[in-house]
């Protein structure tokens, strides 16, 4: 706060008989003028308002009166006079000026202060600073495999369907003000074009992927499609977890990489859920992943009316390094006559992305983003 204006009267140099002065100072950034009177404990004083003027009474004695113009937008002069009881300070207010309640300080040894703020007219009052906008969530979107890993193949191809929803899942983000961050964004992967072992393409990408989890982000959503020996269909969506169930180990090794590659990466996402089972933090992030799969899956049957599969915990590689909310999300089955058709229509990856995208906006809206530390 800085004081435009500012004077300090000595009484002693108005022939005051005690020593006591008055100062004030225009705070016109905050819309105010602050009067202050230090005195001797045990002066006397009495405040009264009539209309403009404010009488301050004060049990020290003048000899002589004296008009002072402060020059701001809240007090348009100041006279001291004596008065029986010793002296009187008159404040002229601007028409529309308003003064507060008088308060008392502690001042130095022997002394009080008297304050008494007077409030502007609301024309003269500088506009408050505007307040510094909170910085914008940043999603991760993952759209899985990608360049030479087309993922599972059915009546689509599952990475051209995963990069096309997370495109359209960052256009509606980015409309509510979410900045999206997409692990890949054209028919790539992550891997060095130097490596060609598949295996080891598969590793580097998706520790490329899981370390996006990492920095200045909020939340983590891993988009993938499904597939199954015998028909099925629907939509279910996972976080990092250990499982029992041999069908969502068979998923996870094969989103992993599969054959031993998958089998040895799913074997070190479950030593990472379970070390999070004696880590508070990491439980704390479990519960708000298990959440996000909720949203997530509750909007996404909404908008299409297929079968709802559940949430699950499962040991996702790329879900292990995730200190904040992390989910991977099977949007359908490819090789389902009817879901692995409606996959490669424009219109039903639309309303995919619609409900993933509102899933992402009901978390966000729910606390997760405070609790991921932005």
């Amino acid at each position: 706060m800085r004081a435009l204006a500012s004077l300090v009267l000595l009484l002693s140099a108005l022939a005051w008989a005690s020593p006591g002065w008055m100062r004030w100072a225009a705070h016109d950034d905050e819309g105010f003028t602050r009067f202050v009177f230090e005195l001797p404990v045990g002066t006397a004083y009495a405040t009264e308002r009539s209309g403009a003027l404010v009488r301050v009474t004060l049990g020290l004695s003048v000899k002589a009166p004296e008009t002072l113009r402060p020059g701001d937008a809240a007090v348009e002069r100041v006279e001291l006079q004596p008065s029986a009881e010793g002296a009187e300070v008159r404040l002229y207010l601007r028409p529309g000026a308003t003064a507060k309640k008088p308060f008392v300080l502690e001042g130095p040894e022997g002394r009080f202060r008297l304050v008494i703020d007077v409030l502007q007219p609301e024309a003269g009052r500088a506009a408050p600073p505007p307040k510094p906008k909170p910085p914008a969530p940043v999603v991760v979107i993952d759209p899985g495999h990608g360049g030479p890993d087309p993922g599972t193949v059915g009546y689509v191809k599952e990475k051209v369907v995963t990069l096309d929803i997370a495109l359209r899942v960052k256009k509606i983000l980015e409309a509510r003000g979410i900045e999206v961050v997409l692990t890949r964004d054209g028919d790539y992967d992550l891997a060095p074009k130097s490596v060609k072992d598949f295996d080891e393409r598969k590793l580097l990408d998706l520790n490329q992927r899981a370390k996006m989890t990492n920095g200045n982000r909020n939340l983590f959503v891993s988009i993938h499609v499904n597939s199954a020996e015998r028909p099925a269909r629907g939509i279910e969506v996972y976080y990092l977890g250990k499982t029992l169930d041999p069908r969502t180990l068979a998923l996870a090794i094969a989103e992993n990489g599969g054959g031993e590659l998958g089998e040895k990466l799913t074997q070190k996402a479950e030593s990472t859920a379970e070390a999070a089972l004696a880590d508070l933090i990491a439980q704390g992030n479990l519960q708000f992943s298990a959440r996000l799969a909720d949203d997530i899956l509750e909007q996404l049957i909404a908008r299409t009316g297929t079968k709802n599969r559940g949430v699950h915990s499962a040991p996702f590689y790329v879900l292990r390094y995730a200190r904040i909310p992390a989910v991977l999300v099977e949007v359908g089955f490819a090789n389902h006559p009817t879901e692995g058709r409606l996959l490669a229509r424009a219109d039903y990856r639309q309303k995919l992305a619609e409900g993933i995208a509102a899933g992402i906006l009901e978390m966000l809206g729910n606390g997760a983003y405070a609790a991921a530390g932005r």
